[in-house]
């Protein structure tokens, strides 16, 4: 880089960001530790089992991969597990409480070894959020089992009474959230809209306390250098879009807020999933693209109550990655019309 004359020699991206990719995935797990030991004090035991479920299962799927690879002379996709705790941490805090122990480690072996391995080895890179990718896949197995031969109980990922809820109407919205506004903490009730901030034994276990998650993202995409304009674009976005609904159907734009940005499958993803660095936008403007698009379809997709809607998004986007960079990319300086001499 040329600057006033003068070459600048900008260092390697590891370099610039001040630790290496090992450290950066070893630090984001300990920071969703917090996370995650906040939302065992919450939602209790179940919360606790699930997430040693999903990194039991991830590090088993590595540690096969890896032996194997060694025994073979290959040299190892992943030296460390880092990567590997980080992709099982993520699967477990972006569990419904509600579901089986099984399906947590049917999502935690999809991710590690189809959408982490696989598609790296077969792709060169990662164009699908594992986590995402993974829950997407079997949400739509359980979803055409269900349809087929209906063998799905309560506590199973696809819950058919969710589309019994009205939320285009202001009765019918107020009405279903009767299901947050029944928790408490230390016998004190909580209303709707201060459960959905502080105290959640319902929905992702990552969702467990948004103030948490939203204090532990914000000093991890400070300190870890994650795509901050990702996470602002879809935070505001999603902010304007519960208000505005909320002010137009004659509901409580408050509750419709803390509803739509802080219920776990939003306040979590946000920050630890839409932020995954190579299947979302490079440049400035494509991530800020990105986040917005990425509010718009979520919300949209809660409105109609569809179950996962965060994720589907999310994945429907990590598609058109390469699109979001192209049409916002700078041009080069300095080049013009070809001159002839």
């Amino acid at each position: 880089m040329k600057i006033a004359g003068r070459l600048k020699k900008e260092k390697p991206p590891h370099l610039h960001s001040g630790f290496t990719k090992n450290e950066l995935m070893l630090k984001t797990f300990l920071f969703m530790c917090i996370i995650g030991f906040a939302s065992i004090i919450v939602m209790g035991a179940d919360a606790f089992v699930h997430i040693l479920v999903a990194l039991g299962t991830a590090l088993v799927v590595h540690a096969t991969i890896n032996s194997y690879q060694t025994w073979k002379g290959v040299e190892p996709t992943y030296s460390s597990p880092a990567s590997v705790l980080v992709a099982g941490m993520i699967v477990a805090l972006a569990m419904p409480i509600a579901s089986p122990f099984e399906i947590t480690a049917g999502v935690s072996l999809l991710t590690v070894l189809v959408f982490k391995y696989g598609q790296g080895r077969f792709f060169k890179r990662k164009y699908l959020n594992p986590a995402a990718a993974a829950k997407v896949l079997l949400l739509g197995l359980l979803s055409v089992m269900y349809i087929i031969e209906e063998p799905l109980k309560e506590g199973m990922i696809f819950h058919p009474h969710h589309y019994d809820y009205n939320f285009m109407s202001a009765e019918g919205f107020e009405a279903s959230m009767w299901i947050f506004s029944r928790e408490s903490i230390f016998g004190a009730e909580l209303s709707a809209t201060q459960s959905l901030l502080f105290w959640q034994t319902h929905g992702w276990i990552g969702g467990g306390s948004s103030i948490v998650v939203l204090i532990v993202g914000i000093v991890a995409a400070y300190l870890l250098k994650y795509k901050w304009r990702i996470i602002v674009s879809t935070i505001l976005t999603m902010t304007v879009l519960s208000a505005a609904i909320g002010l137009y159907l004659g509901c409580d734009p408050i509750l419709r807020i803390a509803f739509h940005v802080f219920t776990g499958s939003v306040i979590f993803f946000t920050f630890f999933m839409a932020t995954e660095p190579q299947t979302t936008p490079m440049t400035h403007g494509g991530q800020y693209a990105f986040g917005v698009c990425l509010a718009i379809l979520t919300f949209v997709l809660q409105l109609y109550n569809v179950l996962g809607g965060s994720i589907i998004a999310l994945v429907l986007l990590n598609i058109f990655t390469d699109k979001f960079d192209l049409l916002l990319i700078k041009k080069p300086f300095g080049h013009g019309k070809e001159v002839r001499t």
